[in-house]
C-alpha cells in the first residue's frame, strides 16, 4: 500500500497552550483513519495541519506527490455565503479545474444524492444547517480528492445523508481516497474505520488500534464537563443538553459510575456501545 502522506514531529501551540506535542502519521492511500479525542484535545488543529490550512509551529508535513487534490470539510461550514448551492458548487470546481461537462453532470448527482436539488437555487445562508453541512461535504468530494478530510462531518445530517455519507465514502476508498476524520457517533462509522488514533495531553496515540474493545457508555446528568477533565478513564465525552456522555472502556465503567455518584450527579443509562477506541 502505497504512503499517500506524512506527518512528522509535528508542533503546534496558540499564545502558552501547546496543543500538540511531537505528532507523527503515516498516511497510506486507500484507508479511512480515524483521530478520536476529548473536545480541546486538537484532533481539528490536526486536521487543519494535515490539509494543508494551518502551518504547524515546527516539524513536516510530507506529501507524495505535489497538487494533491485534498478535500476538506471543517465542522462549522461557513453559513453567510450568498451563493445558492448550485452557484457555489460551480465556483469551486472551475477553480479546481474540472471541466464544465464533468462538472455539471457531477454535481447535479451529487445534489441529488444528498436531497438538495430542490434546494439548489436557495441561497446557502437562508438553509438549514444540516443543508448548509450537505453543501460543504459536496464541495469537498467534488475533484474526488486523493485525500478527504473530514472534521465531525454527521454534525447536522438527517439520516438519509449519513448513510449516503457512508456510502460516498466507501466509494472514494474503492477508488484509492484515503479518508481522515474525527466523530463523536463512533457507532455510526463502524465497519469502514481501518485505523483508529488517539488524542490525549496534545500527543497521537503511538498505538494503532483496529480491535473493537468493551465500551460502555455512561449517560450522566447533574454535574458539569470540568468535573471529569482529570478522569483519564474517560476516553472522550460529549455534551447533549443538560446531559453528559462519557465513553469509558469496560473495565473502567464501574470505578467512573461511583465518580459520578460522588460527584453528586445522577446516572441516567449505561450502555455497551461497539467504539474503536
Amino acid at each position: 500500500m502505497k504512503q499517500l502522506a506524512e506527518l512528522k514531529n509535528i508542533n503546534k501551540k496558540y499564545g502558552k497552550k501547546k496543543v500538540l506535542y511531537d505528532v507523527s502519521l503515516h498516511i497510506k492511500e486507500k484507508q479511512v483513519i480515524a483521530i478520536l479525542g476529548e473536545n480541546g484535545s486538537g484532533k481539528s488543529t490536526f486536521l487543519r495541519i494535515a490539509a494543508g490550512i494551518e502551518r504547524p509551529d515546527s516539524g513536516k508535513i510530507l506529501y507524495a506527490f505535489k497538487n494533491m487534490r485534498t478535500g476538506y470539510v471543517p465542522e462549522r461550514f461557513p453559513k453567510y455565503l450568498r451563493f445558492t448551492p448550485d452557484e457555489y458548487l460551480h465556483y469551486i470546481g472551475k477553480i479546481n479545474g474540472i471541466p464544465e461537462a464533468i462538472l455539471e453532470q457531477r454535481i447535479s448527482l451529487l445534489l441529488r444524492r444528498f436531497q438538495l436539488d430542490k434546494w439548489s437555487n436557495r441561497r446557502i445562508n437562508e438553509l438549514s444547517k444540516g443543508n448548509i453541512q450537505k453543501v460543504g461535504i459536496i464541495q469537498a468530494i467534488l475533484q474526488q480528492p486523493e485525500l478527504l478530510i473530514l472534521d465531525e462531518p454527521l454534525s447536522g445530517l438527517d439520516i438519509s445523508a449519513q448513510q449516503e455519507l457512508l456510502s460516498i465514502i466507501s466509494e472514494l476508498k474503492e477508488q484509492k481516497t484515503t479518508v481522515l476524520l474525527t466523530y463523536h457517533e463512533a457507532s455510526i462509522f463502524e465497519g469502514i474505520v481501518d485505523q483508529t488514533y488517539y488524542i490525549r495531553d496534545g500527543r497521537l496515540a503511538e498505538e494503532m488500534l483496529t480491535e473493537k474493545q468493551g465500551m460502555k457508555l455512561i449517560e450522566t446528568k447533574g454535574f458539569i464537563d470540568s468535573d471529569v477533565e482529570e478522569w483519564k478513564e474517560v476516553l472522550y465525552s460529549e455534551k447533549r443538553e443538560d446531559r453528559l456522555l462519557l465513553y469509558v472502556s469496560s473495565k473502567n465503567s464501574n470505578q467512573i459510575l461511583m465518580r459520578v455518584l460522588k460527584s453528586g450527579g445522577s446516572i441516567e443509562s449505561v450502555n455497551s456501545t461497539d467504539v474503536n477506541n
